[in-house]
């Protein structure tokens, strides 16, 4: 067996220490990337939360405005429909009077002499 000297020996335990410090650098610049990363993330969760949110809102508020144009269509429709029953009686109304003068017309030409 041969033996081992201190100069030979530290030389080994230099070279395992730079071989380290090399696999921490890596693992440092890894994990800053990763928090790099996790911040531009967040970041864009952030403004994917406020696009949600603002979407959601504006289909509310679309919702609300085709109910509300729904709802005066059906009342516009309603009131036209009214009204157009008003006029049919009122023209029933001057048809039944005009069929009672046609009516008292024909009677008076009878009832005059030839």
């Amino acid at each position: 067996m041969s033996t081992v000297t201190t100069d030979l020996l530290n030389a080994r335990i230099e070279t395992i220490e730079t071989r380290m410090d090399a696999r921490i650098l890596a693992i440092e610049t890894a994990i800053a990337g990763a928090i790099q990363f996790h911040k531009e993330l967040r970041a864009d969760i952030k403004n994917l939360k406020t696009t949600v949110i603002v979407t959601a809102i504006a289909s509310v508020l679309a919702v609300g405005a085709i109910n509300a144009t729904i709802l005066s269509n059906m009342v516009a429709a309603f009131e036209s429909g009214k009204n157009t029953a008003a006029a049919q009686a009122e023209v029933t109304k001057q048809v039944e009077h005009l069929t009672v003068l046609v009516q008292k017309m024909r009677e008076e030409q009878r009832q005059k002499p030839k």
